[in-house]
């Protein structure tokens, strides 16, 4: 008699690091990283119908809270369509430039567009400007730039993060895969309050809405 035959087992074969089309994991944690398609979704529709518009509006400088920390207004080039794409990031600025991170990994349609065409615009909280992106790879400027922007993250930065004032080795282990940008100013680009802003609309809506307040208390008087 022969022995019968080991049953047949079916495994998948281990994700290879290596692999360009596999993503690279993120150091939030198992259930962070689990949740990361909702929230991806979820700040779409938060920077499309809300944040965007508030920061075109010239309202940015009244989102700059402990929470959230600053938010600005990133225009990238497509690097598929050529048309312009817009994201709001947390940033902090250190030496003259402005610094933001990928927060969902060297896969984040932003950045991408940027590695193709680093010529982007910036709009701040209180200007704009025209500017040249690069990623950085130096250990001492990420180690430096990250925990200034932790810090200017608030809450998020922390909670998402790590403390602005991690071990070095802490620090690296919770920004891995975590692609860090830099943007230094090359020009003047148009902000809220420029020709062609938004930021007249808003002070229009605002000094209506007064000048109705005093009409109705006139009328009462």
């Amino acid at each position: 008699m022969t022995a019968a035959p080991a049953p047949a087992t079916s495994s998948a074969p281990a994700p290879d690091p290596s692999d360009p089309s596999v993503p690279p994991p993120l150091p939030y944690g198992p259930v962070i990283t689990r949740t990361l398609p909702a929230l991806d979704r979820a700040f779409r529709v938060l920077n499309r119908y809300y944040v965007l518009p508030a920061i075109k509006a010239g309202l940015g400088p009244l989102h700059a809270n402990p929470l959230t920390g600053s938010w600005m207004l990133l225009r990238t080039t497509g690097r598929t369509s050529g048309r312009p794409r817009e994201v709001a990031l947390g940033y902090a600025i250190l030496d003259g430039a402005v610094y933001c991170s990928a927060g969902f990994g060297p896969r984040t349609q932003w950045f991408r567009n940027l590695l193709v065409e680093p010529r982007v615009e910036v709009v701040l909280s209180g200007g704009a400007f025209a500017g040249v992106a690069e990623e950085v790879t130096d250990p001492v400027e990420l180690d430096r730039a990250w925990r200034v922007l932790i810090r200017s993250l608030g809450v998020l930065g922390r909670s998402f993060v790590c403390a602005a004032d991690a071990a070095p080795e802490e620090l690296r282990a919770k920004t891995a895969n975590l692609p860090l940008v830099r943007i230094r100013p090359v020009g003047i680009a148009p902000g809220p309050a420029d020709p062609g802003g938004w930021l007249w609309a808003t002070l229009t809506v605002v000094g209506l809405v007064w000048l109705a307040g005093r009409i109705r208390d006139t009328r009462r008087g």
